[in-house]
């Protein structure tokens, strides 16, 4: 027999933070030179034209511009079309 109670209800309280992942910027999207584009955890993304890759896999526009998704050889792209490239 247990001398005390379990008292699951104060045991439990625990939770992780949301990560706050995913696509900030869409597409079409006029974005600063430094925007998040992306964030993510592994490369669901790749970068493209003027689009960098932090440490943590987010993907950052490295120009201003258009953001503009796409795909090439079955990756998933992110470009940033700049006014002269258009």
């Amino acid at each position: 027999m247990s001398k005390t109670k379990g008292g699951g209800s104060t045991k439990n309280g625990r939770d992780s933070n949301a990560q706050r992942l995913g696509v900030k910027e869409f597409d079409g999207t006029l974005v600063k030179a430094g925007s998040i584009i992306v964030r993510q955890r592994g490369t669901r993304f790749y970068p493209g034209v003027n689009v960098g890759r932090g440490g943590d896999d987010t993907l950052f526009a490295t120009a201003t511009g258009r953001v503009k998704f796409g795909s090439r050889n079955g990756r998933k792209l992110v470009d940033i079309l700049t006014e002269e490239s258009a």
